[in-house]
């Protein structure tokens, strides 16, 4: 993500892509690449056709593969992804080639680079070779239903504030105020405007503002800092107060996080108290935890996951307890959706609900009740593909739901195949009794055009979903999502955030289209009622 992300090249990390010493030589197998894996080992080279090391390779990669993430399968990725994007990395992290000037870094990140080898050449050659033997050389499509063009159930309203180039990261409704907010990422402001796109305020902050939770009157907002990825602590937590007026009174009440990306605001160990649940999703250092609120206003922190990409968190009781229970997206290393529950006093006991490889590209989840059974189920986006110019499209990106069964094991019930999803939505749109789904890419197929930048999958009769999207998805680069009913009228309405400039695979002609004749956010209004 750059990295996910929350946010492609915006909110998420990037797997950091430094270049090895290798060496290409020709190949005598097809179109897959060869590379010498070392000066060391310059005389072998990875190329299909060479069976040497493949059964030891497996047998060494279930050994030094899953340390730090999931194992990943060959099939995750093509043959040139391994060799030319992974194999350079990952060289550094098991200390086979040397960071430069390792000394200059932070304690923290020279701790994550070895001073000397974790296995030998012939240890890595064998893994590496095992790789490149089972890879396919192109990865297969999904196959997906097509996505037709008459979505009527929603009109956009294409009324809003004009920024250019518009690098919307976050949205928000509010409600209640009948106001609509969102970041800009370059400006490092939270606009406010009303929902004719009318501005009402401008709320100035360090960095860019990446998530805000409303809290009756308060608003609390996350700013990252900075922008692209990195590792210093120099994120903050502000509070937004509404006093009647139209200028809210605005507070640092945190400083020194890393890379914020999302905050709930809820009293987590029954002080009567809120607390402050942060997602410091950071680079290659974040963590995830809480901050525990004093009776004289100070606060202590609670450290849950120690290592970065927390993308996203949301606290439900999951298990009947009545007591509130955390559920965390992570991102990096090794993804998953992860419970932590609560055992009253502030105590917490971490569970692994689902956990996935490192190339799955988690993006974005939700708490949902998907059958109506009153347990609470799982609604997930994993497309993320930001990791490396030009990346090779994913068949097992997509829109996922996840049943519980009551006793926290989670099934995958439905997966929708869509080329770098971020983002989903269910609700009962259309007022049928049934939930429909929207979801947002911003790693899309734009080859052909935009449809499945933003599509609504309308649930059908069969339990089957009927792809469909709107003309206005080509105004912009949609990359995060609201819903709520913004004009009291029953139904959900739905705002898209263009952040109009990252990674991925853009014909040059749209990609600047978006950043400068497109729109800071897309209002979509339901018409069921």
């Amino acid at each position: 993500m750059i990295r996910t992300s929350v946010i492609a090249a915006l909110i998420a990390a990037t797997l950091v892509t430094v270049s090895a010493t290798v060496r290409t030589t020709p190949s005598n197998a097809g179109n897959a690449p060869a590379v010498a894996i070392s000066k060391a080992a310059s005389d072998r080279t990875y190329a299909p056709g060479n069976p040497t090391g493949q059964d030891r390779g497996r047998e060494l990669a279930t050994v030094y593969c899953q340390t730090c993430h999931v194992l990943p399968e060959p099939d995750v990725l093509d043959q040139a992804t391994w060799v030319s994007k992974v194999f350079p990395v990952m060289r550094r992290f098991m200390g086979l080639d040397q960071v430069i000037n390792r000394e200059k870094l932070p304690h923290d990140l020279q701790a994550l680079y070895p001073t000397f080898p974790t296995l030998t050449e012939d240890e890595w050659f064998a893994i590496a070779t095992y790789y490149v033997e089972t890879a396919p050389k192109v990865l297969p499509a999904a196959s997906r239903p097509p996505i037709t063009m008459d979505l009527t159930r929603f009109v956009a309203d294409t009324t809003t504030v004009n920024i250019q180039p518009p690098l919307t990261i976050m949205v928000k409704f509010d409600p209640q105020r009948q106001l609509i907010m969102f970041g800009d990422g370059i400006g490092s402001r939270l606009i406010v405007t009303d929902a004719k796109g009318s501005e009402q305020a401008i709320i100035p902050l360090h960095g860019p503002p990446s998530y805000v939770a409303i809290d009756g009157d308060d608003w609390y907002v996350t700013d990252m800092g900075k922008l692209m990825p990195h590792d210093s602590a120099v994120g903050g937590l502000y509070s937004v107060h509404w006093n009647g007026t139209k200028t809210p009174q605005v507070t640092r009440i945190l400083d020194s996080l890393r890379r914020p990306t999302n905050v709930n605001v809820v009293d987590l160990n029954g002080d009567g108290r809120k607390d402050y649940l942060i997602c410091e999703f950071g680079n290659m250092i974040g963590r995830f935890g809480w901050y525990e609120i004093l009776p004289k206003g100070k606060t202590v922190y609670h450290e849950l996951i120690g290592r970065p990409g927390a993308v996203r968190a949301r606290v439900t009781d999951i298990n009947g307890d009545k007591r509130p229970d955390i559920l965390v997206q992570m991102a990096q290393a090794r993804e998953g959706i992860f419970a932590f529950i609560n055992k009253g006093k502030g105590r917490f006991e971490e569970k692994e609900l689902l956990v996935f490889h490192p190339a799955f590209g988690s993006s974005y989840f939700d708490i949902v009740d998907y059958n109506d059974d009153g347990k609470p189920d799982i609604i997930l986006a994993n497309g993320d593909n930001g990791d490396y110019d030009a990346p090779p499209y994913k068949p097992y990106h997509g829109i996922r739901v996840f049943l519980n069964d009551g006793k926290m094991s989670f099934t995958e019930h439905l997966f929708l195949p869509v080329n770098g999803a971020y983002g989903a939505v269910l609700r009962d749109f259309d007022g049928d009794g049934d939930k429909d789904i929207m979801s947002i890419s911003y790693f899309a197929d734009y080859r052909i055009d935009c449809r499945e930048s933003l599509v609504y999958w309308e649930h059908q009769a069969d339990g089957s979903f009927r792809p469909q999207s709107l003309k206005e998805a080509d105004l912009g680069r949609w990359i995060v999502m609201d819903c709520a009913d913004m004009d009291g009228d029953g139904d959900d309405d739905i705002i898209l955030g263009n952040a109009s400039m990252g990674m991925g695979n853009v014909p040059k002609e749209l990609g600047e289209r978006w950043m400068h004749q497109a729109q800071a956010y897309l209002l979509l209004r339901n018409t069921t009622r």
